[in-house]
């Protein structure tokens, strides 16, 4: 096992002050036994891919065809492989899991040891030809597990996370074997949610590094970290691009029902229907994704420029447009469940701003939690309320049972401007307290900041508006930048991912928290093999971070889908994939 635990898949940062993301376990997605796109049956000609193009808005520019990296793994990217990729599993557009089957199948053989066996469809091919199967999972896990590591100890690899694949034991399999078993060294709660095994063409990796598939699988069984640091180096950076700049299509092939077409920076990214697809062919012909200002996308879906747009956190004043529009019936909006959540964070180390226990506790009081989701979210969504969990959300049965166990609500429920002042007085602090509170330069982060301030600077904070545009990479790279900042995280159904969250030293917590008993329950909670048991630990989990005041949850960010009138397969998703994750489905009514 590795020292340091590696952060959960998909953290990840989007503009439009949308969300530092990570997998973390609100709902009760995970676990799911019942099959999702099963397409095992030929498509008929009705089936087929119809000519066309639909065009969806994104306010991030493509980075990166390995989404498995540390600096590739966002949502930006997820928005495009969603089509040009297919795996064992996926999200549906209400969290739960679907196996794909059409890609191969799971299932669990043993809980002691934890054994799980994959299949590979014998059809999966990559869109090049090449067989989906030994090479590309041994790949996965070789890259993930945090266990090919040099003479100097360091991982060769530079992987989003090691959950769950560090507790793998190496696989065994033989060149072109479709069928892998997977035993774990102890039980994992998300061992549902590990094995992507379309992600990445090791083949292509492996040409990459000098190797033959054949001798790639040898490599790795035999941890020949020589022979496998120019696959890894390949691996890390050969898949990151410059806008724009796409490498020949054989050194993207697709295992999904699109291909990567073509790529004008700043303005589009274009998707083809893969003719080598092995499953139910797209039901539209070309994608596109077109890099659009989120101020500007509802004006461009009303001009026919977009034909689909999912604004993220949106403002008052474009929800009121959307439903304008829709009323007027120029286009369709759908809302729905989000697991989308905006917070506030603070650096609490040695010497912090925020160290001293009885400065986050003020800030607490001051934040206008109630006055921010009347003004900013309830416009776009009129029952939104105030969110007082973490890994609970409003939609998820067990939030009011988890929340009365968790939350102080005689210190938190309510604005407490006095309570502020007398805490601050108690702590010794000199006011004013300048506090840089770091966001994206966005209408909704820059109205909520404003607020923040009109409150906060009232009771000794000074809060100095803080909007670097390199504000993402500064959360983690440069967290002694600022003292404070807000941005929102995306949940799914994976229970253990917010471990790295709230860990000490954990690679998503950069901000000098630490409690051992939040430790020890985490390592409570991975390990379960009750789901429900888990989500107790979860909330005995979420006192303590109250307790601590870890930080400051806001409020589930407003999901809406706007949308062409004329199109059909449209979904609102409540999880980070977005709404390009069913882009195979999406057609023109006739």
């Amino acid at each position: 096992m590795t020292s340091k635990r590696k952060g959960a898949t998909l953290f990840a940062v989007l503009t439009a002050g949308a969300l530092a993301l990570t997998a973390c376990g609100g709902d009760d997605g995970g676990g799911s036994e019942e099959p999702g796109a099963n397409r095992t049956e030929e498509p008929t000609e009705e089936e087929g891919t119809q000519s066309g193009t639909i065009t969806v808005a994104v306010d991030s520019e493509y980075t990166a065809y390995n989404d498995l990296t540390a600096e590739g793994n966002g949502t930006w990217n997820t928005y495009v492989h969603n089509g040009a990729k297919l795996n064992f599993w996926s999200y549906g557009a209400d969290g739960s899991i679907v196996r794909e089957e059409e890609f191969g199948t799971y299932e669990k053989t043993s809980d002691d040891p934890l054994t799980v066996e994959y299949t590979y469809s014998d059809k999966a091919v990559w869109s090049d030809g090449e067989p989906i199967d030994c090479d590309d999972f041994l790949l996965e896990w070789a890259a993930m597990s945090g266990k090919m590591v040099d003479g100097s100890g360091e991982d060769i690899f530079d992987q989003s996370s090691t959950n769950g694949y560090e507790l793998v034991q190496k696989p065994e399999c033989q060149p072109g074997d479709k069928t892998i078993t997977v035993v774990y060294e102890q039980p994992y709660i998300d061992w549902e949610l590990i094995f992507q095994g379309g992600a990445i063409p090791a083949h292509i990796a492996a040409e990459q590094g000098g190797l033959t598939s054949e001798e790639l699988i040898t490599a790795i069984a035999e941890d020949d970290i020589a022979a496998l640091k120019p696959v890894a180096k390949f691996w890390n950076t050969g898949w990151q691009f410059n806008p724009g700049e796409l490498p020949p299509p054989e050194m993207i092939p697709s295992s999904g029902p699109y291909l990567i077409d073509s790529w004008d920076a700043g303005q589009s990214l274009t998707l083809k229907a893969n003719p080598n697809f092995y499953g139910t062919p797209p039901k539209t012909e070309t994608i596109v994704l077109r890099l659009l200002d989120p101020a500007q996308q509802v004006a461009a879906l009303q001009n026919g420029e977009v034909d689909i747009i999912n604004p993220g956190n949106p403002t008052p004043d474009v929800a009121a447009q959307l439903e304008q529009l829709a009323q007027q019936g120029q286009i369709t909006t759908e809302s729905g469940e989000s697991l989308t959540w905006s917070h506030i964070d603070m650096q609490q180390g040695k010497g912090d701003v925020f160290e001293p226990l009885e400065i986050r506790q003020a800030f607490a009081k001051c934040i206008p939690r109630q006055l921010i989701v009347d003004n900013l979210v309830k416009p776009a969504n009129p029952e939104a309320i105030v969110l007082d969990m973490r890994e609970f959300f409003p939609v998820d049965p067990m939030y009011d049972q988890a929340r009365e166990q968790a939350f102080p609500a005689d210190m938190y429920g309510e604005q407490d401007l006095d309570g502020a002042r007398q805490l601050i007085q108690q702590s010794g602090v000199q006011t004013p307290i300048d506090v840089r509170l770091m966001h994206a330069d966005d209408p909704v982060r820059n109205q909520l900041s404003a607020l923040v301030k009109s409150e906060c600077d009232k009771v000794g904070f000074n809060i100095k508006d803080f909007t670097p545009p390199d504000w993402g990479a500064r959360l983690t790279g440069q967290p002694g930048s600022y003292d404070a900042t807000m941005f929102a995280w995306a949940g799914s159904g994976v229970l253990a991912a917010g471990e790295s969250l709230y860990v000490s030293d954990g690679a998503q917590n950069p901000y000098g928290y630490a409690n051992q008993e939040v430790d020890k329950l985490w390592d409570q909670i991975v390990t379960s093999t009750d789901r429900e048991a888990a989500k107790q630990l979860i909330a005995e989990m979420e006192g303590l971070l109250w307790e601590d005041v870890f930080n400051i949850p806001l409020y589930v960010n407003a999901n809406i889908n706007a949308f062409a009138s004329d199109l059909e397969g449209v979904k609102v998703n409540a999880t980070q994939t977005g709404v390009t994750f069913n882009m195979d489905e999406w057609s023109r009514s006739s």
